[in-house]
């Protein structure tokens, strides 16, 4: 290598090799610029049960653990499914279920991460809210317990918020639940 006047020549290097070079880097650049497109495009997330839904069938009537013998008396499966906006499952999706409302003897709904245990339910125990995470088939399950409710305390509502947390990207869905039934 000599130095010329300020400018360094290489015998090595001339105007040909420095235009391959050019010319490799290009793809380089553009596939970093690809890359945050793809991730954008899983930011979208289809919760179901979806915003706007009303459960009507369910019981005020006292709902317990998810392996009662008595199928009356099983707490309800509620599986939050989460995909992309092709339908593919999500897995890895954080799901908090949070139950609200209440009738003049205490709760309306318990919500547990499946399975419910054997307890009291929502009068005896206060479970207000629940987390799991999606599994290979994007579902989360849950399972809802309700309480007895008396003739003249149907209907009863209570709400039921979803909040699914994914790559950065927060979806609520908040679903409506009346009891208009007890035994």
């Amino acid at each position: 290598m000599t130095l010329d006047k300020g400018k360094i020549k290489n015998p090595d290097i001339n105007r040909r090799k420095v235009v391959i070079g050019t010319a490799w880097s290009i793809p380089l650049i553009a596939v970093a610029a690809a890359t945050p497109a793809v991730a954008a495009s899983l930011a979208p997330v289809v919760v179901t049960p979806g915003p706007g839904t009303v459960i009507t069938d369910w019981k005020g009537d006292h709902h317990y653990g998810s392996n009662e013998e008595d199928a009356d008396q099983r707490a309800y499966d509620f599986p939050v499914t989460v995909t992309d906006a092709n339908g593919n499952p999500i897995v890895g999706a954080s799901v908090t279920v949070q139950v609200s409302g209440q009738n003049e003897d205490g709760d309306v709904l318990g919500i547990y991460e499946y399975p419910a245990p054997d307890n009291d339910g929502p009068e005896e125990d206060q479970s207000r809210n629940a987390s799991s995470v999606t599994g290979a088939d994007g579902v989360a399950l849950f399972a809802v317990s309700t309480q007895n409710l008396s003739s003249d305390e149907v209907p009863s509502t209570a709400t039921m918020t979803v909040t699914v947390t994914y790559n950065g990207t927060t979806t609520v869905s908040v679903i409506k639940v009346v009891l208009n039934s007890s035994d």
